[in-house]
């Protein structure tokens, strides 16, 4: 999980594929799984924002093995300020970047709560806005007020946009109030369901307020982002100050300089993407299912995916890892943790060298209310 490292003005180390115990998407100090003698995987590299994690767990089980060879003297990396950093220090290193991680798909949660505060309250301020203009069709076609009516923004409109209309209203509705009654309206107007201009004006109000909270969850995404790719940074740079220091302490033990983990795949063809597709599983799960990579470098499916409406290469995680022999199907309870939450996912072959390839984006969406059994 947590890597970084340093310059040591050594000599350039190409790229080797490294065998490892097979790692499952596991959270940071959990088991490997099974152990190097049953089952053996060549190492991947980064690829992404979504590799990262991965990536570092390799680095940190191959400098265990060089603890373990050094004995009383364990490795040291050192940065580009020559300060030096332990195993132990990148394990919280990695930790830290999980914690970050995480941090952002709860922040893009947060977000996506108050975007459907501020839809929820636009649906509502749209049935009222059109009760009201419904009043003046019926009862005032022949006097000044029906010659000031607004017009209903859309739904889809911005703040500013869908905002102008509705003050239109509020002001229009005191003059209303304050004007003669036509036959057949009581003054002051109180539309059907008791709404009055008071309560609008406060929904109104409501409205900015939501718009306003939005910008702060924006905020708190973009500040979250910011620090993982600060620490993502700092992580390359030690796996690449590892991946050069291990030639030169470890001349002795060529079979872990042969098995230095990589940065960048290999060489090699893209795979083709595999079919899939997404449903929802009540209560609060999603249930993907693909179809097989006939790829002969073929070593494993991962399912990743983000919070939100749409796939974001910046943000998606990996959620779960088959391997080729698997049922292939997903089944996750990521992101869907209230109703009307929505994620996106993609099913990725992911060859040995390293190369791999997304399907088409998947969209799963938690119903605002279940159906009631039959």
């Amino acid at each position: 999980m947590d890597l970084r490292g340093r310059n040591f003005l050594l000599k350039k180390i190409p790229d080797v594929p490294m065998f490892s115990p097979k790692v499952r998407q596991l959270p940071p100090g959990a088991s490997a799984g099974r152990p190097l003698n049953e089952e053996l995987i060549q190492i991947m590299a980064i690829t992404g924002n979504s590799s990262y994690i991965s990536t570092i767990n390799q680095f940190l089980a191959h400098w265990g093995q060089c603890n373990t060879a050094l004995g009383a003297t364990p490795l040291l990396i050192h940065r580009a300020d020559n300060t030096t950093v332990t195993k132990a220090q990148f394990t919280t290193q990695r930790d830290a970047l999980q914690t970050q991680i995480n941090t952002i798909q709860a922040c893009l949660t947060a977000q996506q709560i108050a975007r459907g505060n501020i839809n929820a309250r636009k649906a509502a301020l749209l049935t009222q806005f059109n009760l009201f203009v419904a009043v003046l069709d019926a009862y005032y076609r022949q006097t000044d007020f029906y010659q000031a009516r607004p017009y209903a923004p859309s739904f889809s409109d911005g703040q500013e946009v869908f905002s102008r209309p509705l003050g239109n209203v509020m002001s229009l509705w005191v003059k209303l109030n304050a004007g003669p009654a036509p036959a057949g309206v009581t003054l002051p107007l109180v539309l059907p369901g008791g709404m009055d201009q008071g309560t609008f004006a406060s929904a109104v109000s409501g409205l900015l307020f939501a718009y306003a909270d939005e910008e702060v969850k924006a905020q708190d995404l973009t500040l979250a982002r910011a620090a993982r790719n600060r620490l993502q940074t700092e992580a390359y740079a030690l796996m690449k100050a590892y991946r050069e220091t291990v030639p030169v302490r470890l001349t002795a033990f060529p079979d872990l300089i042969a098995t230095l983990p990589r940065l960048t795949p290999l060489p090699g063809h893209t795979p083709v993407p595999v079919n899939a597709s997404a449903v929802f599983e009540a209560p609060n799960a999603s249930k993907v299912v693909y179809e097989a990579s006939q790829d002969g470098l073929l070593e494993r499916y991962e399912l990743r995916g983000n919070v939100g409406d749409h796939y974001s290469d910046e943000d998606a995680i990996v959620i779960a890892t088959n391997l080729p022999g698997d049922a292939r199907e997903f089944v996750t309870t990521f992101g869907l943790t209230q109703p009307g939450a929505e994620i996106a996912l993609k099913v990725f072959v992911v060859l040995t060298t390293g190369n791999e390839a997304g399907s088409a984006a998947l969209l799963v969406e938690r119903p605002l209310a279940l159906p009631l059994a039959a």
